[in-house]
């Protein structure tokens, strides 16, 4: 009889790595989609720049680790970033003329909304260029 119950659990001992396979692969399978999914994107968002130098405009989130090009806000118009990885709660859009930093605005995600996905460059983006001696975008 003990040598029945031994036989038993070594027939059964086999079974464990494909058991263990079956639970893995249906870990995989519902978990897949989202692995699997890419960043979500914001189809467009509009910069206002009223001041007289193009401005590039790069975003990042809240960890400020990576930027990513947005576009470029072209003099005294309103240029549009397509297609733009969506940052999460907290955006923070950096800006830069004429390789000088030009200041940063920390955004909400909800403020952005509000705004119809629409910033305004701030003045002090401007000022600060000015004071730095940068001179108009020709």
């Amino acid at each position: 009889m003990a040598e029945r119950a031994a036989s038993r659990m070594n027939q059964h001992r086999g079974l464990w790595p494909f058991a263990a396979a079956l639970v893995a692969a249906g870990m995989v399978a519902g978990l897949g989609p989202v692995l699997l999914r890419g960043p979500s994107f914001v189809e467009r968002i509009s910069f206002v720049n009223r001041g007289p130098y193009d401005i590039q405009v790069e975003v990042s989130d809240d960890d400020e680790g990576r930027w990513m090009s947005v576009t470029t806000a072209d003099a005294a118009s309103t240029s549009v970033g397509l297609d733009v990885i969506d940052q999460g709660a907290i955006w923070v859009l950096r800006f830069r003329a004429q390789s000088r930093d030009a200041g940063q605005l920390r955004i909400t995600r909800a403020e952005l909304q509000q705004a119809g996905w629409t910033v305004e460059v701030p003045q002090a983006v401007t000022d600060s260029l000015r004071e730095a001696g940068a001179p108009p975008t020709p």
